[in-house]
């Protein structure tokens, strides 16, 4: 709960119209009343300035904050953007990459059965050239 605390317009006091005969009579208290209640006016008027014043820069000060905290939430949610995209290209990156890798990888065996069975083909016996399981004693 919040408390709003009422000032009242400054009132204008007027100077007791009296004559001082000596120390603490009824005149000399009435102008240390004066003199008092003058000093608390200044002060609280003062004080009223001061409280305003502040309250308008901390009002200035919150709005600017709250803009600032909007500025960091887009900016938090553009870097969240191009992070994910980031990720996502350089994953496509890698998975051409990779295919690249895996479509080379597949020529390459291919490759080394071709040439595998090509050197099988080259030492195995022709149907022209006998065979030394034909003739044992040779």
């Amino acid at each position: 709960m919040e408390v709003l605390l009422q000032i009242a317009p400054p009132v204008q006091l007027a100077r007791p119209a009296c004559l001082v005969w000596y120390a603490g009579d009824p005149c000399d208290q009435r102008i240390q009343q004066y003199r008092q209640q003058l000093e608390d006016q200044q002060r609280q008027a003062w004080q009223t300035s001061i409280t305003t014043r502040y309250e308008k820069q901390i009002a200035d000060q919150q709005k600017q904050i709250s803009g600032q905290q909007v500025q960091i939430r887009t900016l938090q949610a553009r870097i969240d953007s191009q992070t994910l995209e980031a990720l996502r290209s350089e994953a496509r990156s890698r998975s051409f990459i990779d295919g690249i890798g895996v479509i080379i990888g597949i020529g390459l065996a291919f490759l080394f059965v071709v040439a595998a069975f090509r050197r099988l083909a080259q030492h195995s016996p022709s149907d022209s050239e006998p065979s030394h399981a034909a003739f044992p004693g040779r």
